[in-house]
């Protein structure tokens, strides 16, 4: 089913029903045997709750503790009608993409550079278009939905508020990768208990929130706990990430879709810094809000260097009829069609990198064929810690002793280099580790990224796109120009990367302060010199222009004369 065929919605059993149709008495009874095994040798144990289970049953927990102590045989026996887990593939054999496809359960793999027992990523079947392919529940796509929390006692209000306030809440699949230590409150732990109240969000759709349990002391940042929560990926038609600390607004699920189907492009990421919650949600779990933030703001940042984006602008769209084009990537929020995930993986090897996986995963996205949109509205929002009080004591993943252990100048070495934006000079001794798996893809070259991005990876600079991007200009230029007739990706191999984007950038940023300074000189007027050279200096005007320096000391020098 293509982009234009998806929004018809026409009801399609999905694949995974189909196989779980075909499974044999006999496959089920490998998959209850390869049970017994793993529990008894791993010390995991992953509880699924099948279709129809009542509403006291707890969510699917799968713990991944390297060195859990193993439950009792009649433990595990009193499970196995609702588990359905694979034993890890040797590393000589192909996974069981049979067993992939079922929703009920994972495959699990033996991660040899943690020691954690992880799902194996999800393949589609041979012959399937993941382009083509819309997995369906009730005539509505799914949608994965993402979270990994580090002892955040709002992850589960996040995942509560996502169940509640979705309209068609059937098709959400929640996956928790949850960093905890004992006593902290569970992503899938409701306020009150089950028996009490069966209408809470985490009780009445507890078979639809999955949690991987990983102990905190094993936590190395965000990238690894999101690599795990990718491998949770299991088909579904769309993915959302989001942070643990989120609130959803009415609807959501069908209006960001409904976002996604107008930018008619099968390879079109929804992403930004959410808008801080704070006036945002009505007490009824409306927006109030008629503005958005835009990613078009970043520049180079520590040693080795990576670009960090900074704050975003945030107004109502330039252009209101669609989602607009921008250049980066927010780990925060991102929406997407479900092969996003599994073409794009979070990186396995980058512990303590904790801004630079925001520019890994949007170039390597970008060369993937994906392209980058702010969304129209905002269907959720992000409790930030600045203008929040009670989030100051949320702990910190730098807390844990697997973040002590690691190299975080180790991995941005290897960030750096894998995205091509490795500093003149810097040793080519960094981690290859599966370098194919989690680099640059093969639809665009990364080059062209950083040409039409303005970066100068040698000179460590990155001039801003704010003027480019939030004025509509960028999305006028490529996506309505450039988006190819079958709506699989802006076309950049034709005059798309021919496009001079510092023209626009000086003919609405730099030219305009320009002749503000020359004003001001010649009038000797100290408001116009004073705005004119703050903004000089914000936009790093010198640094992108140096053949204006003189102009800008002749500035200062008329500013101390008046």
């Amino acid at each position: 089913m293509r982009s234009a065929e998806l929004q018809s919605r026409a009801p399609q059993p999905s694949t995974s029903r189909r196989r779980g149709a075909r499974a044999s008495s006999m496959a089920r009874c490998v998959r209850l045997a390869a049970l017994v095994l793993v529990v008894s040798w791993a010390g995991l144990l992953f509880s699924v709750s099948g279709g129809g289970t009542g509403p006291e049953e707890p969510a699917p927990v799968l713990r991944a503790a390297a060195a859990a102590a193993p439950p009792p045989p009649d433990a595990a026996a009193s499970t196995v009608d609702r588990t359905v887990l694979a034993e890890p593939p040797r590393k000589d054999e192909a996974p069981d993409h049979a067993v992939l496809m079922e929703r009920d359960g994972f495959a699990m793999e033996r991660d040899p550079r943690t020691g954690l027992l992880v799902p194996v990523f999800w393949e589609p079947p041979p012959g399937v278009d993941e382009l083509a392919h819309v997995d369906l529940v009730d005539g509505e796509p799914t949608i994965f939905l993402m979270i990994a929390s580090y002892r955040d006692w709002q992850c589960r209000d996040t995942a509560a508020s996502a169940l509640a306030r979705a309209t068609h809440a059937a098709r959400v699949r929640v996956a928790v990768v949850q960093q905890n230590r004992p006593g902290d409150v569970g992503c899938a732990e409701p306020p009150r208990p089950c028996a009490e109240d069966p209408a809470q969000p985490l009780c009445a759709r507890a078979s639809q929130v999955r949690v991987y349990e990983m102990d905190a002391n094993e936590a190395t940042g965000p990238v690894y706990a999101r690599h795990v929560g990718y491998r949770m990926y299991r088909g579904e038609a769309f993915a959302l990430q989001v942070d643990a600390h989120c609130v959803f607004v009415n609807g959501w699920d069908d209006g960001i879709v409904e976002q996604w189907r107008r930018t008619r492009n099968e390879m079109a990421v929804l992403s930004t810094y959410l808008t801080d919650l704070e006036g945002s949600v009505s007490p009824a779990g409306d927006s109030l809000r008629k503005t958005r933030p835009i990613m078009c703001n970043s520049d180079f940042e520590g040693s080795p260097g990576y670009l960090r984006h900074g704050a975003q602008p945030e107004r109502a769209p330039a252009i209101a009829s669609e989602p607009m084009l921008q250049p980066y990537w927010a780990a925060g929020f991102s929406f997407a069609r479900g092969h996003f995930v599994h073409r794009v993986r979070y990186d396995c090897c980058l512990p303590m990198v904790f801004m630079g996986e925001e520019i890994s995963i949007g170039v390597r996205g970008w060369t993937h064929g994906y392209d980058m949109y702010a969304p129209q509205a905002s269907v959720l929002f992000h409790e930030y810690a600045q203008r929040s009080s009670r989030r100051r004591s949320v702990p910190k993943f730098w807390e844990s002793s697997g973040a002590r252990r690691a190299n975080g100048q180790r991995s941005l070495r290897r960030l750096t280099a894998l995205i091509h934006m490795a500093p003149p000079g810097m040793p080519d001794d960094w981690d290859r580790t599966e370098a194919d798996r989690y680099g640059l893809g093969t639809a665009r070259p990364v080059d062209l990224f950083y040409k039409l991005a303005l970066v100068d990876v040698a000179r460590r600079s990155a001039v801003p796109l704010c003027q480019f991007v939030d004025s509509g200009a960028m999305h006028r230029a490529l996506h309505d120009a450039h988006l190819r007739a079958d709506g699989r990706g802006i076309d950049y191999s034709g005059a798309a990367r021919d496009l001079d984007v510092m023209a626009v950038v000086d003919a609405r940023l730099y030219d305009p302060i320009a002749a503000d300074l020359r004003r001001g000189v010649a009038e000797e007027r100290p408001n116009i010199l004073r705005a004119a050279l703050a903004e000089a200096a914000r936009t790093k005007l010198e640094k992108h222009h140096p053949e204006l320096r003189g102009l800008l000391d002749a500035a200062r020098a008329a500013l101390v004369r008046t």
